[in-house]
């Protein structure tokens, strides 16, 4: 799991890493990954520009979808590429604006969302439909991932962060899993999360 200490991987050296990690990626892949962000790629054009994992994360900044305060879309093409190496090198950057906090709330956010991904497994459906959701969106990922639960909870999780301010996504993950009835997990995140969730 990620931590923030001592990090130190400027944001523009960790994309040069990501470019080269990236352009070793093959053709199921990438069309995993284009799919994964199928509500991003607004026209055939852009399609046809979508060669390799390089062409792929260089639109994704450009739409301003990877930049320097969420990594959420970047550890997604991580694990969908298997590089777990790449996922390391991420782990090693933290955003960190002069006189903002953001980084650790970044870097707290990304460890609660690593830990429920990886203990929801069949409820991440449930999980997702209490998030507000699409049906459109959960059978999107339900056929890019399989029957990888963790794969499909981290994407499900990625797309609902993106959708919301980092302010409001422990709150209402809180409040999501506890109206799922997974109460334990419930607990456990408010306890990770504790120092960013508003007094009650």
């Amino acid at each position: 799991m990620n931590t923030c200490e001592n990090q130190e991987l400027p944001f523009q050296e960790l994309i040069a890493e990501c470019n080269t990690m990236l352009a070793r990626m093959d053709t199921l892949q990438l069309n995993t990954l284009i799919e994964r962000f199928g509500e991003e790629i607004d026209s055939r054009q852009i399609l046809n520009y979508l060669v390799d994992g390089r062409s792929l994360l260089t639109y994704l900044l450009s739409r301003h979808i990877v930049r320097p305060d969420n990594l959420s879309a970047l550890v997604a093409m991580a694990e969908v590429a298997e590089r777990s190496d790449l996922k390391q090198i991420i782990g090693r950057y933290c955003y960190s604006p002069s006189g903002s906090s953001d980084s650790e709330d970044t870097c707290a956010i990304d460890n609660v969302f690593a830990y429920v991904s990886e203990t929801i497994q069949n409820d991440w459906r449930n999980l997702a439909r209490q998030l507000t959701l699409a049906e459109f969106d959960i059978a999107n990922i339900q056929a890019s991932t399989g029957n990888d639960q963790q794969l499909a909870a981290s994407e499900m999780l990625d797309l609902f962060r993106r959708k919301r301010s980092n302010q409001d996504v422990l709150t209402e993950l809180v409040s999501a899993l506890r109206a799922i009835k997974r109460f334990s997990l419930a607990a456990r995140v408010s306890e990770l999360a504790n120092p960013l969730l508003p007094s009650q």
